[in-house]
């Protein structure tokens, strides 16, 4: 029997079931950050366990880096990191307080003349990443890191002043969108989704709608 106070282990699924299954390929497969964040989901694992593994990533100037988002690798941080680290804060709860504080310091740190992200810091030179991945030496603000990250923040009520310009562009960036492609599209989207301005947001969106649909960017159902 546990000890009184004991962190107790997460709760081990019915055998031969989906999620037995889908257990064991995690325990095959996943870096300990997913593991944690299965146990979290699925298992009544707690917040604390996944927090502890995604500090492995975390840098002293705020950001992440360590090949959380494994298109890039190498210690440095980056904005792709950096926001792949606030969805797994958001999914347990925990965007917010410091850590995001000092989250949105780096962000600040590393953003271009329009307040907004690139997608690949200069940083990034010298360290392994995917070949469609280019590191310049000068990269514009990207609505595709940008997006992201500004409506994750505004999704859990974070006000820091780095959000001012960056939601401005990101306004400017979907309003004037005429060719994209479906991994921009989807930044789009998550930045419409929290964005403030519900009634604007919600016009963008019918727009980007469209632009999907005649750009045939998504397969339809045929009905």
């Amino acid at each position: 029997m546990a000890e009184s106070g004991a962190p107790s282990l997460p709760s081990a699924p019915p055998a031969h079931s989906p999620l037995f299954r889908a257990e064991r390929f995690v325990w095959l497969t996943a870096r300990v950050l997913e593991q944690r964040l299965f146990a979290h989901h699925f298992l009544n694992g707690g917040a604390d366990p996944v927090e502890r593994a995604l500090d492995a990533y975390r840098n002293e100037d705020g950001g992440y880096g360590h090949a959380l988002e494994p298109d890039l690798r190498g210690p440095v941080s980056q904005p792709l990191h950096t926001a792949r680290a606030l969805r797994v804060l958001a999914s347990v709860g925990r965007c917010g307080g410091q850590r995001v504080e000092r989250v949105c310091r780096y962000l600040t740190s590393v953003s271009t003349a329009d307040g907004a992200l690139p997608a690949v810091h200069p940083s990034q030179r010298g360290y392994p990443a995917a070949p469609f991945v280019p590191v310049v030496d000068d990269p514009p603000s990207e609505l595709l890191a940008t997006g992201p990250v500004v409506g994750l923040l505004h999704r859990n009520e974070v006000w820091h002043a780095w959000l001012f310009r960056a939601t401005d562009f990101c306004w400017q960036a979907v309003d004037t969108l005429e060719v994209s492609h479906p991994y921009e599209v989807q930044a789009a989207v998550a930045f419409l989704d929290s964005a403030p301005d519900r009634a604007r947001a919600q016009a963008a969106a019918d727009r980007l709608g469209r632009l999907v649909r005649e750009r045939r960017l998504a397969a339809l159902e045929p009905d």
